[in-house]
């Protein structure tokens, strides 16, 4: 009675099957090759991601540091407007006063000595 592998010589594959396992081996070789250098240009694109956010975020630390300056001085420069704004207003009213108190001089002066400029004799 003959067995299943009768028609096999010992032990050894068939060259269709032994061709097709290399193609198999090749393909796979080719892939993880593939994989393994494309990995390495992702890695590197991480690096340079990594150092320009680190970049970035150390100018962003500078620029936070010079807007809080810029607005340091901001306030004090609205303070300095505002103390300013303060005396002029201040010097303004004194300013007013002062020419009312010349406009009443210059009232009493014109009564004292009339409409020709010459002061008027209380005597007849």
């Amino acid at each position: 009675m003959v067995g299943f592998g009768a028609n096999r010589r010992g032990g050894r594959l068939p060259s269709l099957v032994f061709v097709a396992l290399l193609v198999v081996i090749a393909v796979l070789a080719f892939n993880c090759w593939n994989a393994s250098s494309r990995q390495a240009l992702l890695q590197e694109e991480v690096a340079e991601l990594q150092s320009q956010a680190k970049r970035t975020e150390v100018a962003r630390g500078r620029l936070e540091k010079r807007n809080s300056d810029l607005m340091g001085k901001v306030d004090s420069h609205k303070k300095q407007l505002e103390q300013k704004e303060a005396d002029y207003s201040h010097l303004s009213s004194q300013l007013q006063a002062r020419d009312g108190q010349v406009k009443k001089c210059e009232d009493s002066k014109v009564k004292r000595e009339g409409p020709r400029g010459r002061p008027v004799s209380l005597q007849p």
